[in-house]
């Protein structure tokens, strides 16, 4: 009796094991606090639409870490949407944030993007890169690639890709910032 106890609780350790396993690893997506970004030196009046990004990735999974799929508890379209509405409105900006483009047709400045690339790759135990790439169109413009890539290291078994993947968010979307703010 003792050993189909003992026989019963090791195949039920492995069977646990065997399925987390196969589990995905979900990831929050999260931003870079305003107060660890550098101080804004001019405040702008800009008037923005911002439509939802269009997310055209191939694939939902993020990466592959330890035989994990690594995905996002959230959407990542209206994620990369908001990060570039809080950071044009940190700037001073006056923002819309839309689903669609027709409902910013009156806006003097129309932003529209699509994500084409986020990546996350295990480079050790203690280090990923994360790579983005996003394309956005000001003003039915044609659009300008931004591509973003951060190494993040950090204590082995941490939390090291959501602070990764809000570094690298804001590495995509700060460049697009002035050109936006420059189209009237």
């Amino acid at each position: 009796m003792f050993r189909a106890h003992r026989s019963l609780v090791f195949i039920l350790c492995a069977v646990l094991l065997t399925i987390s396993g196969c589990a995905s690893s979900k990831v929050l997506l999260r931003y870079v606090p305003a107060n660890e970004l550098p101080a804004v030196q001019t405040q702008h009046n800009a008037n923005v639409g911002l439509v939802q990004f269009t997310d055209a990735r191939s694939t939902l999974i993020l990466g592959i870490d330890n035989g994990k799929e690594i995905t996002p508890v959230t959407n990542v379209a209206a994620w990369v949407t908001r990060g570039l509405e809080n950071e044009l409105v940190r700037q001073g900006a006056t923002v819309e944030y839309v689903l669609t483009p027709n409902q910013i047709a009156s806006f003097p400045t129309r932003v529209t993007g699509t994500i084409s690339q986020l990546k996350i790759t295990p480079l050790s135990v203690a280090e990923y890169r994360g790579e983005m790439t996003l394309s956005i169109a000001v003003n039915n413009g044609l659009p300008t690639t931004y591509k973003a890539t951060v190494i993040k290291q950090g204590v082995p078994y941490t939390n090291i890709i959501e602070p990764l993947l809000a570094e690298l968010l804001q590495e995509a979307i700060t460049p697009a910032v002035p050109i936006i703010l420059a189209e009237k």
